[in-house]
């Protein structure tokens, strides 16, 4: 008999009380809480059989999000309404459930289908501690440049990239007085190996002397066909146009059996699924 499934996608809000805890943390906080709720949630099979638990894309550290997206599988089945109550009661505070809906089991994994993401840089200062003019003029030079090189780390190793194309759009939108906050708008570019971080952003303004936060307003999706209709406007970037070199690849110490000397050949070469890709046939598999 064949094992029926239910995809939950779950809408939520990462407030400031959990802002700052890792993304595996967050996992766990997802995993518990479900359990918690006595769902039925659906495990992987394997020898250390983990949830089927898929978030759209992870929050940096110290970052907050308002409209989250987490893909969960249950079995068997359940109304949504006894999900959403159940759900409500669990979660902790500091994270809050707005909305959620049943999509296709087989639906690909949404952080195979990110296209962009909006952030509000909000700095914290009291009437006429901060002059606008300095914000603007500081966002107005960064603009300007065409590259802003950046370093990143992959496997313990440094690699350089440039920071600039992946940041479509960069603006002041003024103080408010009642939360003594500036506000900054940010629309980056979220892609596989080509993704913008407010924090570096935040970086290369030199802002990181003012108290501030960072908040994810809205994911963009390729699925959507509204979200597409804003990115439009913008250039695809890939990850050789923003690399200096190939980024370092971690050793693999010394060959196997047959193995040849040479020049490797990349995943794609050798017709191999990304980590994305293959992450999204697990989580839609039968």
């Amino acid at each position: 008999m064949t094992e029926q499934k239910q995809r939950i996608r779950f809408t939520y809000e990462k407030g400031e009380a959990v802002k700052f805890i890792s993304h595996q943390d967050e996992f766990r906080l997802w995993e518990r809480t479900l359990r918690r709720a006595d769902l039925p949630l659906l495990y992987k099979q394997g020898f250390n059989p983990q949830p089927h638990i898929q978030f759209a894309a992870a929050l940096g550290l110290g970052m907050t999000g308002v409209a989250e997206i987490v893909d969960v599988i249950f079995s068997p089945p359940l109304p949504l309404a006894e999900i959403a109550q159940r759900v409500s009661a669990k979660l902790p505070p500091g994270v809050t459930l707005h909305a959620l809906e049943e999509v296709p089991v087989k639906t690909k994994a949404p952080q195979s289908l990110t296209v962009g993401a909006d952030y509000t840089i909000l700095i914290y200062a009291e009437p006429g501690e901060i002059e606008d003019e300095l914000l603007q003029s500081r966002i107005a030079d960064f603009l300007a440049q065409s590259e802003i090189r950046r370093q990143r780390e992959r496997h313990g190793q440094p690699y350089e990239y440039n920071l600039r194309p992946l940041i479509l759009e960069l603006r002041y939108d003024g103080y408010d007085p009642a939360s003594e906050e500036h506000r900054i708008f940010l629309r980056v570019q979220v892609r596989d190996g080509a993704t913008g971080r407010p924090d570096e952003v935040v970086d290369a303004l030199h802002f990181d002397d003012f108290a501030r936060t960072l908040r994810r307003d809205r994911l963009y999706f390729a699925d959507r066909a509204e979200d597409l209709a804003i990115f439009d406007q913008y250039p695809v970037i890939s990850q050789a146009e923003i690399s200096r070199g190939d980024p370092p690849r971690r050793s693999r110490g010394r060959k196997r059996k047959g193995q040849q000397g040479g020049t490797s050949q990349t995943a794609a070469e050798k017709g191999l699924k990304s980590f994305a890709e293959k992450a999204a046939d697990e989580f839609s598999s039968d």
